[in-house]
């Protein structure tokens, strides 16, 4: 019993030490800021002052205050211009990693026109541009390094993670296997995980997460990012929801649906049914319907997908319809090219449904990436309706991403054309050579438990329909609030409108307001 005494007071008595140490280790630290701080008040020279503000820097980068430590390196570089090359890249590095990516760019790219074979320079540029989504200069950096120290790891790191994040992983897998070839490397085998992730290989990717072996914290916090990415792509989710429609027709229609995702036999599945209740001043509609789809990557660069589905309404003899879809794509240049055709019930409106209006849709596209901010899109669309009607379409849309932080923000441009070969009167809109030119912009931000996506447009229509002819401003916008009550479910409240006549089936103005729940298991 004594000797556990002795033991218990020699611990309590070391707990205490240490507890005294690291309050005393703190005084001492916050004693030298303070010292520092009025050593800066107190010397004349700007150039004084810019020693001073960096070694303040360093002492915060030593208690982990990043956002600190880069705010007074960059006031350090201000006031002296006479830092040394290694100086300044210490400092960069250092602001980068507090998330001031262009403040560390500002930093790096004067230097390496003086100094353009400062290699360390020149990898660290690379990094903070793929840290800032600019791949395609990360990449032309990461080149140029390689160029100058062929086999240099850190270059071909940061190349195969800026193609990676660039949505080319099928690109960096082969750069990922020539750092590991050579030695294992936490760093490498993360972006091979994420790779194989981003292009559907489940086995693969977990084999890859399962030959991780994080050091440092940093590597604790990308393993769990990671155990999150493989939850969030391959773990069953299910989602309900609920919309109400009010058009200035008088169309009032009620939509409740409900659906899962799964994986099965390498397959991304999804099962959805939707009910509709439709209603106007002299018809009371409903319809319901019921869908099975799966995709697969066959290749690295190849998708394709079908499903099967059935429709039923209830008006007259209480009609049944099969429905089906058919989709692949391919990655073409920097982006996609694709076509889908599917076979759809068109219960939209009360009027839709009770004219048991069908439609077969053909759909070809390109999606290109044109640079690492600038995006592009041009479709076009034949479609199929079961009352002897048919329609072309063509719709272009370019969009720039201003500011790819926290709000993320884009601005873009459509412009659509369409043309019905007739007006059919089976209760959907359907123009002569009708276009559109809008301007929009998003936004997407996120805090915590909570994300918003704004989408307003504004911009002008023209057309022909029954005799009139039609030439207005138009306007509206989406945008959805969502809370995660935790990591595996959220709920979002949505709501969207305006005066854009192809956004609601019967061509009116309109509002549409609704809920969804979803859930992963």
């Amino acid at each position: 019993m004594g000797i556990r005494r002795k033991v218990f007071a020699l611990a309590c008595g070391i707990v205490i030490i240490l507890l005294l140490g690291c309050r005393v280790f703190a005084a001492d630290e916050g004693d030298a800021v303070k010292a520092l701080q009025e050593a800066i008040a107190r010397v004349e020279t700007d150039k004084e002052k810019g020693v001073l503000r960096k070694e303040l820097g360093d002492l915060y980068v030593q208690r982990d205050e990043l956002q600190q430590a880069a705010a007074e390196y960059l006031k350090a570089l201000e006031l002296n211009k006479n830092f040394s090359d290694e100086e300044r890249l210490q400092m960069a590095v250092y602001i980068s990693w507090a998330d001031r990516y262009d403040d560390a760019i500002a930093v790096l790219q004067p230097m390496l026109r003086r100094n353009p074979g400062f290699i360390e320079a020149r990898v660290h540029l690379a990094r903070t541009l793929s840290w800032a989504g600019s791949y395609d200069e990360a990449i032309h950096e990461a080149d140029r390094v390689l160029q100058l120290a062929p086999g240099n790891r850190d270059a071909l790191l940061v190349k195969a993670n800026a193609l990676n994040w660039k949505g080319k992983p099928a690109e960096a897998i082969p750069l990922y296997e020539v750092l590991l070839a050579e030695e294992e490397n936490f760093d490498a085998r993360l972006g091979m995980a994420h790779a194989y992730l981003a292009l559907g290989e489940r086995e693969t990717a977990i084999q890859n997460k399962d030959m991780l072996e994080p050091t440092f914290p940093y590597q604790e916090r990308e393993l769990h990012r990671l155990d999150q990415a493989l939850s969030a792509q391959f773990r069953p989710s299910a989602k309900a929801q609920y919309s109400h429609y009010d058009d200035s027709d008088g169309n009032l229609v009620d939509t409740y649906s409900a659906g899962a995702t799964f994986w099965v036999y390498g397959l991304n599945a999804d099962l959805q049914y939707r009910h509709t209740e439709a209603r106007n001043h002299s018809l009371e509609n409903s319809a319901d319907e019921a869908a099975l789809t799966v995709y697969a990557n066959p290749t690295a660069h190849v998708g394709v997908g079908a499903g099967v589905g059935v429709a039923q309404s209830d008006a007259g003899d209480s009609d049944t319809f099969f429905t089906w879809s058919a989709r692949a794509d391919v990655d073409v240049l920097k982006g996609k090219a694709g076509v889908v055709v599917t076979r759809d019930f068109f219960a939209e409106v009360a009027d839709l449904i009770e004219n048991d209006i069908r439609v077969t849709r053909t759909n070809v596209y390109l999606f290109q990436n044109l640079t690492d901010r600038l995006f592009a899109h041009v479709g076009y669309t034949y479609s199929d309706f079961s009352d002897d009607n048919d329609s072309d379409e063509v719709l272009l849309v370019t969009r720039y991403l201003i500011y790819p932080k926290n709000p993320a923000i884009n601005i873009g441009y459509r412009v659509r054309y369409l043309n019905f070969n007739r007006q059919s009167g089976g209760g959907y809109f359907d123009p002569n050579d009708f276009i559109s030119n809008q301007i929009f912009a998003s936004a997407y931000y996120e805090r915590q438990k909570l994300y918003l996506y704004v989408e307003p447009f504004f911009g002008h229509e023209s057309f022909r329909r029954s005799g009139d002819n039609a030439d207005e401003l138009v306007g509206g916008g989406y945008g959805s609030i969502g809370y995660r009550i935790t990591n595996n479910c959220a709920v979002e409240l949505f709501g969207e409108g305006g005066n854009f006549s192809v956004d609601s089936a019967a061509g009116f103005d309109y509002y549409l307001v609704g809920a969804n729940i979803n859930v992963k298991f």
